[in-house]
C-alpha cells in the first residue's frame, strides 16, 4: 500500500487534535472532539488521539475484527489515565475513527462518526460517513455562528447525547463504541482516502467539490493539496457569512491510499 499523509492544526500556536498514521496495510485518521474548559483529564485531546491512534495501528495487525481493535484500545486507553483523571466526566477527551485494512484483495473499513471515508471501487467512489452527530446537532440548534459562550452551551448540551442509545457513538471510554461504528469488507477497492471533517469542508459544507473531484485531486495532488484548497476557501470568509460555521478554520488531516 502506497500512502500520502498530511495534517494541519488551525494555528502554529494550538495543538492539532487530528492524528493520521499508516502502516503497510492500515490507515488511520482520528479528529479529536474540540471540548469546553473542563474534562475532567489532566493530559487533554491530543494526547488522547496519539495513545489511541499507535494502538489501533499495532492492534489492527492482526485478524480481528477492526470493532474488536478499537473496543480493545479504548479499553487500554482508558487505564492508562483512570487513576489520575475523571473518566465520568461527559467532557472526557474523545475522538472520531476512520480506518481501512489491506487484506489480500479484500479491504475492511472502520467509520465513527464524521470523519469520512472515499473508497475507490472500480473509479467510483463511495463515501462512508456516519452522520449522527450531525442529526443530533439539528436536534439540539447549533448555533450558526456561535460566541465562545454559546459554544460552550452548545457542546455541554450535545454531550448528553454522546456515546448513548439515539444519539452519536464516539471513541471515548466504552470499548462498545467500537461496535457502534459503520463498517465493513469491500473488493475491487483500488484505493481510498480518509479524512478529518476538517480537510473534508469543501464537499460536506462549503459544496465547492463533488467527492469525484475530491478524490481526483487527492490522487493527483496529494493530500495537502486538498488542505490548501480547504484553508483557501476558510480564509475567503473570515466572518463566517458564506459558510456560517463554529470555526473560521479546523484542524485538517488527510491521508490517500493507493494499491494494485
Amino acid at each position: 500500500m502506497r500512502v500520502e499523509l498530511a495534517s494541519e492544526p488551525i494555528s502554529r500556536n494550538l495543538d492539532n487534535l487530528d492524528w493520521a498514521g499508516a502502516t503497510p496495510t492500515t490507515a488511520v485518521v482520528l479528529d479529536g472532539l474540540t471540548e469546553g474548559p473542563a474534562t475532567g483529564c489532566t493530559h487533554g485531546t491530543a494526547w488522547y488521539v496519539n495513545q489511541l491512534g499507535a494502538r489501533l495501528l499495532a492492534y489492527a495487525n492482526s485478524d480481528r475484527a477492526l470493532a474488536a481493535c478499537l473496543a480493545e484500545a479504548i479499553t487500554a486507553v482508558s487505564a492508562l489515565h483512570e487513576d489520575t483523571c475523571d473518566l465520568s466526566h461527559p467532557g472526557t477527551p474523545c475522538t472520531t475513527v476512520t480506518m481501512v485494512r489491506r487484506r489480500g484483495r479484500l479491504t475492511d473499513y472502520l467509520v465513527l462518526a464524521d470523519s469520512p471515508l472515499v473508497l475507490d471501487i472500480g473509479g467510483t467512489p463511495e463515501v462512508v460517513i456516519d452522520e449522527a452527530e450531525k442529526a443530533v446537532s439539528a436536534r439540539i440548534g447549533r448555533p450558526p455562528n456561535a460566541t465562545p459562550e454559546q459554544l460552550k452551551e452548545f457542546i455541554a448540551e450535545q454531550q448528553k447525547h454522546r456515546n448513548v442509545d439515539g444519539g452519536y457513538w464516539v471513541a471515548q471510554v466504552h470499548p462498545e463504541a467500537g461496535y457502534h461504528a459503520l463498517r465493513g469488507t469491500v473488493d475491487d477497492v483500488r484505493g481510498a482516502v480518509l479524512a478529518s471533517d476538517g480537510a473534508a469542508l469543501l464537499v460536506t459544507d462549503f459544496g465547492l467539490w463533488s467527492w469525484d473531484q475530491f478524490l481526483r485531486t487527492a490522487y493527483a495532488d496529494g493530500p495537502q493539496a486538498v488542505i490548501d484548497e480547504t484553508r483557501r476557501a476558510e480564509a475567503s470568509d473570515p466572518d463566517r457569512v458564506r459558510w456560517p460555521r463554529a470555526k473560521v478554520s479546523d484542524d485538517a488531516t488527510a491521508i490517500v491510499c493507493r494499491w494494485s
